[in-house]
């Protein structure tokens, strides 16, 4: 048998190292993803709940839970909700069932897809190097992490963001990259409303850039615009009706509704405002304030104190923003390097037009990884021990955040977010008897939980739904006084001797002398009479 020697073992480390710790990154991040999918965080959030009802009713009966055939945007609870994730979701509700682990397996499935895609753009952008180091990051980001665990609507703009990125930058004169690419950006636009501003941005400075460049022709750009206009049209319709308050109107099957309502987009961009200067001056303050602190007020969006990358970290992101500029000390992939600074130029407008939090500015995080990367590449040039020395302290990082986040005190922070036992209690009062059934009034939109266990029809509550408070009857907030068998006010079901009671932890049935059999679901108690 031969024996290998050094010089061959180190020729084949040499040959294959790229793949090696490509498997390896990438083994790694399906970890952190997988790992406790479906039990960490607990629960489900009402919009996560909103979602997966619409994307059900939708692939059984052709319409959203108000009503509408297969809309371009949801009503939801009044002010509207992104369809894309809705529609992404339906093979997998048709498939699993309508429960947390189908609605948010899209999510996790778009992370962990996120990684190759990384590593695809960051090559061609500068390097193998560049690119391990990158998806590294990414595998690694506590926001890109919690990101995939848990299915709000929103948190897919970044990978349908990145799959348009990646195709983008691929693009030449020989290939189709480039039509591709403005299919992906078009669906950005369904997929969260601050695509509204960060993709028409991006396009605008990318585009002329590749031009220019002669990686795409004039045709090509004729063409890609024609593909991204008609994709658009339906959404760019939506954003006309409900701007200038015109009526629903239906192309075919398909629905652009009015919402009862101001749209967020409206209610929550500057240039609809009173003082659109001193609306994008503060949204700037906050927008800063987020990136330095790397938190909001939402903690359930991050972890303390890891923050969406290790907390310490927005230095390196300003360097490496730096190093994006075109300039004489940057002549190497001056294109690519605009493109990356384009991204984060466009990710910035967003926060300048948007009061912003770790949610709403998500476009950013992923330019913000690739240029750490950046910074740290160019150095270790000149001090090779820097890059490893930083992976050995962001893997010890990684590891604190995985117990933190994992851990008793953030599920339990989570816990009370996402509604954790709700949907297990009301499967379980429902099936333990036929009599109403009493929901606590502490838990907010309890009745979204109620449309995703039992599942009815639309047009079984579209018009027999009691609001607690009818004179305001588009309220996206109102909630419901009774909805079939269920009620969600207590004192309605003080004179029902036989009612169940789904309750909070330190809540007790409003009948003390009735004899109740109760079973604890992390949350919440359901008392049945004995």
């Amino acid at each position: 048998m031969k024996k290998i020697n050094k010089v061959e073992l180190g020729s084949f480390f040499k040959k294959f190292w790229p793949r090696i710790f490509f498997f390896i990154i990438l083994i790694i991040g399906v970890f952190l993803r997988v790992w406790e999918f479906g039990i960490v965080p607990a629960g489900l959030n009402p919009d996560e709940a909103s979602i997966g009802i619409e994307a059900y009713d939708i692939y059984k009966f052709g319409i959203d839970r108000n009503g509408m055939s297969y809309p371009v945007h949801l009503i939801s609870w009044g002010s509207g909700q992104n369809a894309l994730y809705a529609y992404l979701l339906i093979p997998f509700v048709a498939w699993g069932g309508l429960n947390p682990f189908s609605i948010r397996l899209p999510m996790m499935v778009a992370g962990i897809l996120s990684l190759p895609l990384l590593y695809l753009a960051s090559k061609r952008l500068l390097g193998e190097k560049f690119a391990l180091t990158a998806m590294f990051f990414m595998a690694i980001s506590p926001w890109h992490i919690i990101n995939s665990r848990w299915a709000v609507e929103s948190n897919i703009l970044p990978f349908i963001f990145l799959a348009g990125f990646t195709c983008l930058i691929q693009s030449s004169q020989e290939n189709k990259f480039f039509y591709a690419s403005c299919v992906f950006f078009a669906l950005c636009l369904y997929a969260y409303g601050t695509a509204y501003v960060g993709v028409p941005a991006f396009l605008f400075l990318a585009i002329p850039a590749l031009v220019l460049a002669k990686r795409i022709s004039k045709m090509q750009v004729i063409i890609g615009i024609i593909i991204f206009s008609l994709l658009a049209l339906p959404i760019a319709l939506f954003i006309l009706i409900n701007t200038f308050h015109l009526n629903t109107i239906h192309l075919g099957p398909i629905t652009i509704p009015r919402l009862p309502v101001e749209a967020r987009y409206e209610s929550m961009a500057a240039i609809f405002g009173k003082n659109p200067l001193l609306g994008m001056g503060n949204n700037m303050g906050i927008m800063l304030n987020l990136l330095w602190t790397q938190a909001d007020s939402f903690p359930w969006n991050y972890v303390e104190p890891f923050g969406y990358f290790y907390k310490y970290t927005f230095p390196l992101v300003v360097a490496g923003l730096l190093l994006t500029v075109p300039s004489k000390f940057n002549r190497e992939n001056m294109i690519e390097r605009w493109l990356l600074l384009s991204w984060m130029i466009a990710s910035i407008l967003i926060g300048i037009v948007h009061p912003v939090n770790l949610t709403r500015i998500n476009l950013i995080f992923t330019p913000i990884l690739l240029c750490i990367a950046l910074v740290l590449v160019e150095l270790s040039k000149y001090f090779p021990q820097v890059l490893s020395g930083a992976i050995f302290v962001l893997l010890a990082g990684c590891f604190l955040f995985t117990k933190a986040y994992h851990g008793d005190e953030y599920q339990k922070r989570a816990g009370g977010v996402f509604n954790a036992g709700i949907i297990p209690a009301l499967e379980y009062a429902s099936k333990k008897s036929d009599a109403r059934i009493c929901i606590t009034e502490q838990t907010y939109s309890a009745y979204i939980y109620v449309l995703l266990t039992q599942t009815p029809h639309p047009s079984e509550y579209l018009d027999k739904i009691e609001w607690i408070y009818p004179s305001n009857p588009v309220d996206p907030a109102r909630t419901p006084r009774i909805l079939g068998r269920y009620q969600f006010r207590i004192s309605d079901c003080i004179n029902d001797l036989d009612a169940v009671y789904i309750l909070g932890l330190k809540e007790v049935p409003p009948n003390p002398y009735i004899n109740y059999k109760n079973k604890k679901f992390i949350k919440y108690q359901v008392f049945i009479p004995q």
